[in-house]
């Protein structure tokens, strides 16, 4: 145990800065000098971790630039052919790439299924850096390939696959895997199927969306992962199998020893399996050697070879849920389920216990949590574990070796599935199944890791749970109330959406929600899960921000830069009211969106249209007419927050600028341009009449329309206007009586 929370002290200060791991060895020399022989040995083996981590980040770099690149390369992992988009990570020359292809035809797409890991491509490409995130607490893609070691995007214009194969050891097992997946994919029910490559082999990507995120709203989801407990009952199942084939208990030991490594690399080898597997090995391993090894001694044995293989390791989400969970379960929880006699409440604590105990994670890194995941696991783990999970292994060995016999716990399985789902959907219908708690800052994030190690400690010793949960419940409450105002540009490419946060949560209000044009695609082109930027972009950042439910969401016309991700964000943000232009809901777009939200309170709203919150005002001055939904009849906004008055104008072009010419509310200090920056909007007249001192622009990274467009840009400077461009910066962010800060810094 002191040794795993030495390497997590480690690799927490060479993060954060050198100067504070330095004073690591000040802390030791005060060891040393005061004789305090535990402190000398914790603070001996945190340097040691340090150093190794330091070391080995420090070797994590490329020999390689931005620019052309021909040459063979080998498919090395993740190979994913996903409608006309082929994905792979690659190796050239000793350095990972992570490969991306546009496929020409469905005979190419036919071809490219076929490709075996090992297998390898003549390519022509361009190396790019990858992408950072460009809204503020969002998901890093430059950081996520940089701990898999990969530093480039390899983009490729012309591939050729070669008919030399330089497959090792490695994939060999992986292209077993591959197959096995396309088996099941092909042969097995298309209800089943899913299932059986999550629970076997660990392969999610095949799971219906709506019946994942369901799982997910559950805090069931972590049972279609395999996990120690998936791995615990395969131990079960085959010492019962060798047991009755007589085979003596350390004959067994060996066999499960040699046959673990395998399924861990067969699954994938992720977190949670490699220490599961590891902690296996050790305690069966103990059974053959005359010491005894401990639950505790495994886990810490397990922590130090997965961090000593992949330093990186510590910093991946399943890797931090995986030994929170086991070292509270390990640590706490027997001494808290010695107590308990009913088994029904002791699934009810350990369901809790992994709750609590991965709490500060799962806010971190997915900004809420599951709050009735503690009692419906006590539903879904004997349904999955003695269930789905026995079925599942039933049905792979039949299907490789009896697939005549396949049909009979395929029916059942069926059955077992279609409970699943039909009450997984209707309970995700409750209201309140999970908590948005936004990611806590530093401060908080370190006194929630305290609350929880308080609650434990006082859980123990008393028994008592629920006044000891109430200072956590006021800790994550703390995280979701916004003390400043804000005002959010989020970095939506080449669209709009703007966020206004009130003080000390008086109001959220959203305008515009992004969103892209989707043309007709040829089936076999179609991707699996398309980008959504309603889903992926717009409700992530709301939901960083600790935002659950949104008091008015305003779409300033019907074009789908602009509200084509409505639909998205409605189902996991609750929208209390809907604001649009009267006109607008001719357009088809506007007309989808509003069948998909007939639960939510509508308004069609034209100039004069205004409401106060607080110090807050907003006014609606355009437009003044009914129109149909096109960048003139955009609703433009004139508003007063902190102080300073603010004009959030659409999509409006030069005919209504000049409209507006005569308006007293136009004049703003900080203007949001109109069009992205098109050079249709922005005319010297209205920008002289405006007066901003900041202007902002929301538009894309290399968008294919040229925004913004120099002349509005000229415009602007020649007014003496500050420019701040999402392209450039990323997210912009107006916190008040602070100023702006940037996604991108």
């Amino acid at each position: 145990m002191t040794i795993a929370v030495a390497i997590i002290l480690a690799v927490m200060c060479v993060l954060i800065s050198m100067k504070i791991f330095l004073l690591l060895g000040v802390l030791l020399v005060l060891a040393f000098l005061f004789k305090s022989t535990k402190s000398v040995a914790f603070f001996s083996l945190t340097l040691v971790a340090g150093v190794f981590f330091w070391f080995f980040d420090n070797q994590n770099h490329s020999q390689f630039q931005v620019g052309g690149l021909e040459g063979a390369v080998t498919l090395n992992e993740g190979i994913v052919v996903d409608g006309n988009t082929f994905r792979a990570q690659v190796l050239y020359q000793g350095e990972r790439f992570q490969m991306s292809y546009k496929l020409t035809s469905e005979q190419e797409q036919k071809q490219f299924m076929r490709l075996n890991y090992g297998d390898k491509l003549n390519v022509n490409g361009e190396l790019e850096i990858p992408g950072k995130n460009r809204n503020k607490d969002q998901f890093n893609y430059q950081d996520f390939l940089y701990r898999k070691q990969i530093h480039w995007l390899l983009k490729v214009n012309a591939i050729e696959p070669l008919s030399e194969n330089d497959a090792s050891w490695l994939h060999r097992i992986k292209n077993f895997r591959k197959s096995q997946l396309e088996k099941i994919d092909t042969e097995l029910d298309s209800q089943i199927a899913p299932y059986v490559a999550s629970l076997i082999y660990g392969d999610r990507t095949t799971i219906e969306s709506s019946v994942y995120e369901s799982y997910q709203r559950l805090g069931v989801v972590h049972l279609l992962a395999i996990s120690g407990l998936h791995v615990n009952l395969i131990i079960a199942g085959f010492l019962l199998l060798f047991r009755r084939l007589g085979f003596q208990i350390e004959k067994t030991a060996i066999i499960m020893i040699t046959m673990l490594p395998l399924y861990c690399l067969m699954t994938g080898a992720n977190a949670p399996v490699v220490r599961a597997v590891i902690m296996a090995i050790c305690l069966t391993g103990g059974r053959l050697l005359p010491i005894r090894v401990t639950s505790l001694q495994a886990l810490c044995f397990s922590f130090v070879v997965v961090f000593v293989f992949n330093p990186y390791a510590i910093l991946e989400i399943g890797f931090q849920l995986s030994y929170a969970v086991s070292f509270a379960i390990i640590l706490s929880g027997r001494k808290i389920l010695r107590k308990v006699s009913s088994n029904l409440l002791s699934a009810l604590y350990i369901s809790l216990i992994s709750t609590i105990s991965g709490i500060a994670i799962m806010s971190y890194h997915f900004y809420e949590f599951s709050v009735v995941g503690v009692f419906f696991n006590i539903i879904y783990v004997p349904l999955f574990t003695f269930i789905m999970l026995p079925l599942s292994f039933l049905t792979i060995f039949l299907l490789n070796l009896l697939p005549a016999l396949l049909s009979i716990p395929s029916v059942v399985m069926k059955m077992a599935v279609n409970m699943s789902e039909a009450l997984a959907l209707m309970l995700q219908k409750m209201p309140f199944t999970t908590w948005v708690t936004g990611r806590p800052g530093p401060i908080l994030l370190i006194s929630l890791l305290i609350l929880v190690l308080y609650f434990f400690y006082y859980w123990e010793r008393t028994g008592k749970v629920c006044r000891y949960l109430i200072p956590i419940c006021l800790c994550l409450f703390i995280g979701t109330v916004n003390l400043s105002g804000k005002v959010s540009i989020i970095d939506v490419g080449q669209g709009d959406s703007i966020l206004i946060q009130l003080p000390w949560n008086k109001g959220v209000y959203v305008i515009d929600v992004g969103g892209q044009i989707f043309l007709e695609k040829e089936e076999w082109k179609k991707r699996k899960e398309p980008f959504s930027v309603g889903k992926n972009i717009v409700t992530p950042v709301l939901k960083a921000k600790g935002i659950s439910q949104i008091d008015k969401l305003i779409v300033t016309h019907s074009h789908a830069d602009h509200m084509e991700g409505l639909v998205d964000v409605n189902k996991m943000i609750r929208i209390k009211e809907l604001i649009y232009a009267e006109g607008g809901e001719t357009k088809d777009i506007m007309k989808k969106a509003l069948q998909a939200l007939s639960n939510v309170p509508t308004r069609a709203v034209l100039a004069g249209y205004s409401w106060v919150k607080g110090d807050a005002t907003f006014q609606v001055i355009s437009p003044v007419e009914r129109g149909e939904g096109q960048n003139n009849d955009s609703i433009v906004i004139s508003a007063l927050l902190d102080g300073k008055r603010w004009l959030f104008t659409g999509d409006i072009e030069k005919e209504t600028e000049l409209a507006l010419l005569e308006n007293p509310l136009i004049e703003a200090d900080i203007l949001k341009v109109g069009h992205h920056g098109s050079k249709s909007s922005t005319t010297q007249d209205f920008v002289d009449k405006v007066k901003p001192a900041i202007s902002l622009i929301s538009c894309g990274v290399g968008n294919r329309f040229g925004h913004p467009r120099k002349e509005t840009l000229d415009t602007l400077e020649s007014a003496g206007s500050q420019i701040y461009r999402t392209d450039q910066r990323g997210e912009i962010i107006y916190t008040f009586s602070k100023g702006f800060s940037f996604g991108l810094e």
